[in-house]
């Protein structure tokens, strides 16, 4: 079996997709991860980031949804796989407004604002209800817990070879909140924090189900978090005002990092 397990990033961009030539380091694309694990390709959600993907001819794809919000489902359909005639694909997110995950993207994805559904692509695209427990991808371990976010949000959590990412996007701090996902990522290898906004923003933008770095930064050192990685960028903040960002957070922990597109990340 492959033993390689690695993050890349083809979209961290929050709420909106941008571009523009201020936009290109950190990228405009909106949430999109892949997760090679052996011979499982993952993606953590299927915002404007998964048209850039390039899948492996020999790899089982599935997809892991947060939630339905439109920055994290709208590049489903421009998906390469969804084209590939018979290529199995599994699509897992959870029931949330009184809506499986069929159902929901169906909403979007479908006339008169589209012209296919999903199930209707060339690929075999089957739609999972999360479990009520933990479950496996393969030799993926998939843990998950509800995060903080306007109709909810799941964290999930992946384990593979004895390392593990926590994914903790549109995940809104509070005191309890926080205490719990530094619990459930406790000694992860790497940690995904939403940090769209800034400590001075937070005030004005309290309620969005967003958080920032100063309070990412206090749950991966709380969590013994190796590695934390900054994602869900403000649409407004350009590329010179995250790497100002980033300096000011790696001079605080070394182990910080603000995605980028086209990073990739082995664990």
């Amino acid at each position: 079996m492959n033993d390689k397990f690695s993050l890349t990033v083809l979209g961290s961009r929050g709420s909106v997709p941008i571009d523009g030539k201020n936009f290109v380091r950190y990228g405009g694309s909106t949430s999109c991860y892949k997760i090679l694990a052996g011979n499982e390709e993952i993606y953590l959600d299927a915002g404007s980031g998964i048209v850039q993907a390039v899948p492996k001819a020999e790899t089982r794809i599935t997809i892991l949804l947060t939630h339905m919000h439109l920055d994290h489902i709208i590049g489903l359909p421009f998906f390469v796989a969804l084209g590939q005639k018979n290529r199995p694909i599994d699509i897992y997110a959870q029931e949330r407004s009184g809506l499986k995950p069929q159902a929901a993207l169906a909403r979007l994805i479908s006339p008169p604002f589209w012209p296919l559904k999903i199930e209707e692509y060339p690929a075999n695209a089957t739609f999972h209800d999360l479990p009520q427990k933990n479950f496996k991808i393969g030799e993926v371990d998939v843990e998950f817990i509800d995060g903080t976010h306007p109709q909810g949000s799941t964290i999930f959590k992946l384990t593979f070879g004895g390392k593990s990412l926590v994914y903790a996007t549109d995940f809104e701090h509070s005191p309890a909140g926080c205490e719990k996902l530094a619990n459930f990522a406790y000694d992860c290898d790497l940690l995904l924090y939403d940090a769209q906004y800034t400590a001075d923003e937070y005030d004005k933008f309290r309620g969005f189900g967003h958080s920032t770095p100063d309070e990412g930064l206090k749950v991966a050192e709380s969590a013994c978090a190796k590695k934390i990685l900054f994602v869900h960028h403000a649409p407004c903040r350009n590329d010179d005002e995250l790497a100002e960002l980033e300096r000011i957070f790696v001079a605080r922990n070394e182990n910080v990092s603000f995605a980028k597109v086209g990073d990739e990340i082995f664990l």
